[in-house]
């Protein structure tokens, strides 16, 4: 123990005894004025600039303190670098040996001035090409230069910067008001610095009130390293004068705040973290009316980049547009020429109600008042070169989860799955409710990109309401009432919808087994149609309703302003009081029978005016075993000829022909009854006016009623006894209007005279004039002619 006692002593002491010897030498070899002289030349020669130096503080713990360090800019106006205090720190063995080590250089409190010049130059431009342009100049040392030197080395292994200051001014951009921008608080650390070895650093600082930290390592060897960031609340609006010509409208607002971590190596890059845009406020150009406020676009990310094979693989990118997520995973290849992409995009449970809330209100006003919700789920795989966005779309899948919007006081909802691939799209148990409807739908589309899309469809459904679909529509009109278009929009008149371009082709099937519309039970309902070139074809629609059928086939011109139609309809044995009570509800109860109809109509025009004065057709209709009551009409004609009994119109057939042209309806129709026998012939506007002649023919019990004493009735008799009453109704289909034909009267009173004097001439004359029993042929000529002049003369 004695023993090793004294073997410390002796390395104690030995310590001392160095500690003592550098001190000494450190006096000796390390004074102000050889540091002054080491300093200001190697400086001012390295720089070309001036430098100026205070005060020379030397100890052996604290190093070298230089004091009031100042770099003039190159015309000496102004400093370039200004430092309260230049700390260096010196190693204490080298000074056994003769020699001073400065390993450690520290700036305290520096202040640099960097700026931009007019000419885009800046103004430490020269610094660069100094040395080289020097080092050609440098003459030759002299031979007792090394006895002369100071024996100072720099072999910097740490550097610092406390509490320092950079100051940037751009003149290129303005140079009358140069923009400004402050780094304070700057600290700056290296340690460990190395050609051969990664050394560590760091970096703090606040610029223009944000706050920025950058901590890691460097090689020198390996030209890389690594780095943590860290930047809180960043204007970006304090550098719009760099990009705001390249920005497709104005940045009002945009703070920035990053948590990333970086590697980077020989030829390859490497980073993941987090990038949040906030507050961000924002006017394109292209979206003026819908401005982007308080927005808020978070990214969580990791990425590598091989520099060497120009490819970026994104191993993962999360995106947060105000709460719309989106995953965002794959390569990008080819990145110096033309970029080619191969990236799979995933939106998961995107909530629509809080979506539209996430955007700006002013991009989605029209779809806020549809109220969506509901969930969608999208995948999507992209990929190609970034000059055909286009045709990047390969294959994706889009889910609707019940996907609900407000439309006619309704809210339908629509679930499923639609795949796509290329420029198609094809669904799978896509299903359409709205309450109690239940409806699925087969949908193919191609030709997505191009021009025409094409789509295929086929719709299905067991049992459907079409009331829910229809309410807010306009209600049918009534027979005799004029149909009222919707309203215009204040100050603006009713226009006609198109001519449309649509860059569809399309074509599809409806198939609902039972469809009910107010209580009318429409089944087998069975519907194909197809658009080409903007021209709408209904190839078929059937269906049976009321115990009939009907089937019709129509075109419609979309190319046309207002549309051009054509139709064909066909009707057999529909009971018509139920088609009547739902489609003419006023004129409920008042039609009974079994309609057959078959007619052709075309036409122009969606507005009520057009669609009177252009509506033509023409066609032939039948009803059995009908029976018309309770109408104005039917009420009118019985009060007219003071008939209770013509109170109900029954008729075993009514039947007759029609053609619609200018607005009106020509009639020309026979209608035969156990009571009452007519051939309405003329004409009913499509405005509900009436212009038409009913031949009446009356039973003979009747006839006797209508006129008890017969003065009147005598002369309106055919042969069988039933009264021929010929009746003219004007007025409109509402209010109609009631009046004897006085000149079919006329013609009829004329005739019956006729066949009365007639009747007295056979008896009293001709008979008399007739030839004498068995021989015929044999009257004299006298006879003949007075025979022949009286029927010229009475007509027979």
């Amino acid at each position: 123990m004695k023993k090793f006692g004294k073997i410390f002593g002796l390395i104690a002491a030995l310590l001392v005894v160095l500690a003592i010897a550098a001190a000494v030498l450190a006096k000796f070899l390390i004074t102000p004025e050889r540091v002054r002289d080491a300093v200001l030349p190697l400086a001012q020669k390295a720089l070309q600039r001036e430098v100026q130096l205070g005060e020379i503080e030397v100890s052996l713990f604290s190093g070298i303190n230089l004091k009031n360090l100042v770099i003039q800019e190159r015309d000496g106006s102004e400093p370039f670098v200004a430092a309260d205090q230049v700390v260096l720190r010196y190693q204490l063995w080298p000074l056994l040996f003769g020699q001073v080590v400065i390993d450690e250089v520290r700036l305290v409190a520096p202040k640099i001035r960097v700026a931009r010049l007019a000419d885009k130059s800046f103004n430490f431009s020269d610094l660069a090409g100094a040395g080289a342009q020097e080092e050609g100049k440098a003459e030759a040392p002299p031979a007792d230069a090394d006895k002369a030197a100071t024996p100072i080395n720099l072999l910097v292994s740490q550097v610092g910067i406390d509490n320092g200051e950079l100051m940037f001014l751009d003149y290129g951009i303005n140079a009358q008001a140069p923009y400004r921008y402050k780094l304070s608080e700057l600290q700056v650390s290296a340690r460990d610095i190395s050609l051969e070895k990664s050394f560590p650093f760091s970096v703090k600082s606040r610029l223009n009130g944000s706050t920025l930290a950058i901590d890691g390592e460097a090689s020198i060897k390996e030209q890389g390293g690594r780095a943590k960031v860290q930047v809180t609340n960043f204007d970006v609006t304090a550098f719009a004068p760099y990009f705001r010509e390249q920005l497709p409208g104005k940045l009002g607002s945009l703070k920035v705040d990053l948590d990333l971590e970086a590697q980077a190596g020989a030829g390859s890059v490497a980073s993941n973290g987090k990038i949040l845009l906030r507050d961000i406020d924002l006017v394109l150009e292209a979206m003026q009316d819908a401005p982007i406020r308080d927005t808020r676009l978070g990214l969580e990310y990791r990425i590598r980049t091989d520099l060497a094979a120009s490819r970026l693989d994104i191993e993962t990118a999360k995106v947060d547009l105000n709460g719309i997520k989106a995953d965002l995973a794959g390569k990008v290849e080819n990145l110096k020429a033309k970029p080619l992409l191969d990236v799979t995009l995933a939106i998961p449970d995107l909530d629509l109600r809080s979506a539209l809330a996430a955007v700006p209100k002013e991009l989605v006003q029209g779809a806020a008042g549809l109220n969506p919700s509901g969930k969608l789920n999208a995948r999507i795989h992209l990929a190609g070169t970034t000059d055909a966005p286009l045709k990047l779309l390969q294959e994706g899948q889009l889910t609707l989860d019940g996907v609900q919007v407000t439309a006619g006081g309704e809210r339908p909802s629509l679930s499923g799955v639609f795949s796509l691939k290329g420029d198609s799209v094809a669904s799978d148990n896509l299903q359409l409710k709205l309450g109690d409807n239940q409806a699925n739908i087969g949908l193919k589309a191609g030709n997505l990109f191009g021009k025409p899309i094409v789509i295929s469809s086929a719709v299905t459904s067991e049992r459907f309401l079409i009331d829910p679909l229809l309410k807010g529509a306009a209600a049918p009109a009534v027979a005799g009432e004029e149909a009222k278009p919707a309203p215009a929009a204040k100050g603006a008149p009713a226009s006609e919808i198109g001519p449309f371009d649509l860059p569809l082709k399309a074509d599809g099937t409806v198939k609902i087994k039972q469809a009910l519309y107010q209580g009318l039970s429409i089944d087998n309902f069975d519907m194909a149609y197809r658009l080409i070139d903007n021209v709408l074809t209904i190839d078929k629609m059937t269906g049976n309703v009321a115990g009939g059928t009907f089937s019709e086939t129509a075109t419609v011109d979309l190319r046309k302003k207002g549309l051009a139609y054509k139709t064909n309809l066909n009707v057999q044995g529909v009971k018509a009081e139920p088609v009547v009570a739902v489609f003419m509800p006023k004129a409920s109860g008042t039609v009974f029978g079994t309609l057959n109809i078959n007619g052709e109509f075309s036409g122009t025009g969606t507005l009520p005016d057009a669609i009177k004065r252009s509506l033509g057709g023409n066609g032939k209709l039948v009803l059995a075993d009908g029976k018309l009551t309770g109408s104005n009409l039917v009420q009118g004609f019985s009060q007219f000829l003071n008939l209770e009994e013509l109170r109900d119109l029954q008729f075993s057939q009514a039947k007759g022909s029609f053609t619609v042209e200018n607005g009106r309806v020509k009639l020309s129709s026979d209608f035969s009854g156990k009571d009452l026998r007519m051939a309405p012939q003329g004409s009913v506007g499509l405005d509900g006016s009436l212009d038409v002649r009913l031949d009446a023919r009356i039973s003979p019990a009747l006839t006797d009623k209508l006129d008890k004493k017969g003065k009147f009735t005598q002369f309106l008799k055919d042969q069988e006894g039933w009264g021929q009453v010929p009746v003219l109704v004007t007025g409109t289909a509402a209010r109609p209007s009631f009046a004897l034909d006085t000149s079919a009267i006329k013609g009829q009173v004329e005739q019956k005279v006729k066949q009365e004097v007639q009747k007295k001439l056979q008896e009293k004359v001709l008979d008399k004039l007739a030839p004498a029993e068995g021989e015929p042929g044999k009257e004299e000529p006298a006879k003949q002619l007075l025979r022949d002049t009286l029927k010229g003369i009475l007509g027979n």
